[in-house]
């Protein structure tokens, strides 16, 4: 599905209007889209009684040829009109022609009360709050009375500004918005995105050459786009085809999140999955991860230390991913210790490296030229932070990860700077730094270096635990190491970990028993729902 502004919409639909393809033609096809996304939905379920709230603008024409065309596809279909508009006359004969009825405020309630589903086409996308009257009174009536009933959005929720995302506290639930062309930006910040349920698109019918002249780069990440940007697997394949990825992290506070993201690697289809780890965890983590082969790094005090870099050095070449922060921890020791080992910026002491054959050190650190692609998560991104022009010095491309906190650290702007406008400040930092930045949270954001974004709708308490973003990183760390494209890999892996999660939601049957190694048990499911 298409993400745009409401600015660029209007620019849209009034060059196809200019172009020959009326807004006539348009609100046609809307209404008639909308119609048949209700009736496959909900007529075989036997829901076949549904009203219309009618307002003036022109999602008010969208509702009543929708009504019209439902009708005649055998519902029992009324109107209710909040504003009288003269444009609407034919298209009102014409329901009335078809069986349909328009309701007058005398036997609204009793019509209502007969109701099981609502077309909200009281207000669209051009809405600025506040809400006035006579509105205000209907909608807070209409909220008491329509409880029960299916409420299916006509664009966007009556009451929502689809630019900044606020909405009046009048607006309804909507179970269903059937968005037109396009899912508009507001829709997808807070409070808006509570009130529009499941969304969906239907096409206006504008000609092609028009919308490519319109295109939007930005998209909202569904079933159908991730499915086209997974790896094939062929039968005559071998673990070497789907990559070699190096998972580097871990501490004696957070032994369990480089395994967390090792088997989620595995599970998104990796074929090697190497662990380089402190060696004061190496014994609990391999009684914890049987699938990954390990190199052990030298620690001091249980965390990285700064000469293991040098063991990791030399084997960059040979792998197809690096994932690099799960559990890593910050202290100096490792904050020197990737430095070292990403820009190649020496530490005072040299001596040797530790691994499963002890190592010798070298001025050669420098050496290795080639750096493979990059997912870099949790405390690294923090130490990252504290490196100046890090983004210029860094070698390999890169997939960052950040949840506010850790964008904040990035980039010194606040938390609630950071949330008020995500989608902008996820595509800002991206082309700053040259990097995909995957914004982690509810509504999640995938933006890359080229100004192209997509936006994950999914909000769910359930992923507010610990070690869920260590599963996350492995999972596009995994995509990546089969050859996935960095922006791709993070788009069909926030996908693909949403979808494991409502998976544990639903068997649990509450969000809060979810734990980080359920997410990984769910991943196959996941895959699943694509096939």
């Amino acid at each position: 599905m298409k993400l745009i502004s409401v600015d660029k919409m209007k620019a849209l639909e009034s060059a196809a209007n200019e172009g020959g393809y009326s807004y006539e033609k348009m609100m046609l096809k809307a209404g008639q889209n909308l119609a048949r996304v209700v009736h496959e939905r909900y007529y075989n379920k036997g829901i076949t009684r549904v009203m219309g709230l009618v307002g003036g603008g022109n999602n008010g024409g969208d509702t009543i040829i929708a009504l019209t065309a439902l009708q005649k596809l055998g519902w029992t279909c009324s109107a209710f009109m909040l504003k009288e508009d003269p444009q609407w006359q034919t298209m009102i004969i014409e329901l009335h022609a078809n069986g349909g009825r328009v309701v007058d405020r005398e036997r609204f309630e009793e019509e209502l009360s007969h109701t099981q589903l609502v077309l909200d086409g009281v207000m669209g996308t051009g809405f600025k709050m506040p809400m006035r009257e006579p509105f205000i009174d209907f909608m807070m009536k209409f909220n008491k009375l329509s409880q029960g009933k299916i409420i299916v959005a006509v664009d966007c929720p009556s009451g929502v500004d689809c630019v900044t995302g606020e909405a009046c506290v009048e607006t309804l639930h909507a179970d269903l918005t059937v968005s037109m062309e396009t899912v508009k930006e507001g829709m997808l910040k807070f409070p808006a995105y509570e009130y529009c349920g499941e969304i969906v698109t239907v096409e206006l019918g504008i000609p092609a050459k028009i919308l490519k002249a319109f295109d939007s780069s930005d998209v909202v990440i569904d079933a159908e786009l991730v499915k086209g940007l997974l790896p094939k697997r062929g039968i005559g394949s071998h673990k070497g085809t789907f990559g070699h990825l190096l998972v580097c992290g871990g501490c004696v506070n957070y032994p369990g999140a480089p395994m967390l993201a090792a088997k989620s690697a595995y599970r998104t289809g990796a074929g090697l999955v190497e662990c380089a780890i402190p060696e004061r965890v190496y014994a609990a983590a391999v009684a914890n991860n049987l699938e990954s082969i390990f190199t052990i790094l030298e620690d001091q005090d249980g965390v990285i230390a700064e000469n293991a870099a040098s063991v990791l050095i030399p084997q960059l070449k040979n792998i197809d991913c690096l994932l690099i922060g799960p559990g890593i921890g910050r202290e100096e020791t490792t904050q020197r210790f990737i430095k070292r080992l990403l820009f190649g910026m020496n530490g005072k002491n040299k001596s040797s490296g530790a691994g499963f054959v002890p190592g010798s050190v070298t001025n050669k650190d420098n050496d290795a030229e080639k750096f493979p692609p990059m997912v870099i998560d949790a405390d690294a991104l923090r130490l990252l932070a504290e490196i100046d022009l890090w983004h210029e010095k860094l070698k390999a491309e890169a997939v960052l990860t950040p949840h506010p906190g850790e964008m904040s650290a990035l980039t010194g702007l606040t938390i609630d700077e950071i949330q008020k406008d995500r989608l902008a400040v996820a595509k800002r930092y991206a082309q700053q730094w040259g990097q995909v930045v995957v914004l982690k949270g509810a509504l999640t954001v995938v933006a890359s270096p080229n100004e192209k974004a997509a936006v994950l709708p999914f909000a769910n308490s359930a992923l507010s635990k610990a070690g869920t973003g260590d599963v996350l990183a492995g999972m596009i760390a995994g995509l990546v190491t089969q050859g996935v494209a960095l922006f791709d890999a993070s788009v069909a892996g926030v996908w693909l970990h949403a979808r494991a999660a409502e998976t544990v939601v639903k068997a649990h049957g509450n969000q809060s028993s979810l734990l980080a190694r359920d997410l990984i048990d769910a991943i196959p499911t996941a895959y699943s729902e694509l096939n």
